[in-house]
């Protein structure tokens, strides 16, 4: 069965530029979607070396590679490539990756839509990224991807990934802040966002590539199977407790100080 890999990366929505009243909406959602890079960047930090090799799923143009604090000798890097191409003459997505490594040696960017893909690589790597993809991926195959990342990593290698927070108060805030600022989002019923609202994700169906019903603590289990230190770390203008976040950092390792919480907020 085929899956599908994409990056909430850069899946930034244009806001209307007519009203003034969105447009301080959207400089809180653009900075709000930075946030997750800044906190790659300090987590990326345990990992203590000088060069890696990174694995990445749903890489889009590969930003986060601007954002890590050491050398990157080796890079490869998975996207649907649902959003990809060239508009006015500039290339985004997973095409601007493409033309960003065509003369770099060992950084490599490649088309999939199927889990094999990232089962076929032999090679291990340092650091593996995964930023706001997991809920996109099918549920039924989410095992078998966190499976093929986690044995793909060297013995002291790291998994950093951000995921949204889909319960709680967060889930309400969101809510509100599609609908006032226009930026499309997985669409609840009044019963399902009340049940998403009160932390009942068991009551909210499952949204296929969505956030709808998905929790990150069942992502931070799976992962903990295999990487047995798992560290989860709120991500926002504030710091907060993981529950009043909007979206959650998770670094996870065989080694308990690799998987430490990013210092310097």
């Amino acid at each position: 069965m085929a899956t599908a890999i994409s990056s909430a990366n850069n899946h930034q929505t244009d806001v209307s530029n007519n009203s003034s009243l969105l447009r301080p909406l959207r400089s809180v959602y653009k900075r709000h979607h930075n946030l997750r890079f800044e906190w790659l960047r300090r987590a990326a930090a345990n990992l203590r070396k000088n060069h890696i090799a990174v694995l990445e799923l749903g890489c889009s143009d590969a930003k986060s590679l601007d954002f890590l604090p050491m050398n990157v000798s080796r890079y490869l890097g998975f996207d649907a490539g649902w959003r990809s191409g060239v508009k006015d003459g500039k290339p985004f997505g997973l095409e601007a990756a493409r033309r960003k490594f065509q003369h770099k040696d060992q950084f490599e960017v490649r088309q999939s839509t199927n889990c094999e893909d990232l089962l076929n690589v032999a090679d291990k790597f340092d650091l593996a990224i995964v930023m706001e993809t997991f809920e996109y991926l099918p549920t039924a195959q989410l095992r078998t991807y966190i499976s093929a990342i986690c044995e793909r990593l060297y013995d002291d290698g790291i998994l950093i990934t951000t995921m949204p927070n889909e319960k709680g108060l967060p889930v309400l805030i969101k809510a509100v802040g599609a609908r006032l600022s226009g930026v499309p989002r997985s669409t609840y019923t009044p019963s399902e966002l009340l049940h998403a609202a009160l932390g009942k994700l068991e009551k909210v169906p499952r949204a296929e590539r969505g956030r709808k019903g998905f929790d990150y603590r069942a992502i931070a289990k799976m992962v903990g199977s295999h990487l047995p230190e798992v560290c989860l770390d709120s991500i926002g203008f504030m710091e907060l407790p993981c529950s009043l976040s909007l979206n959650i950092g998770m670094i996870a390792s065989r080694n308990a100080s690799r998987a430490a919480r990013p210092n310097l907020r």
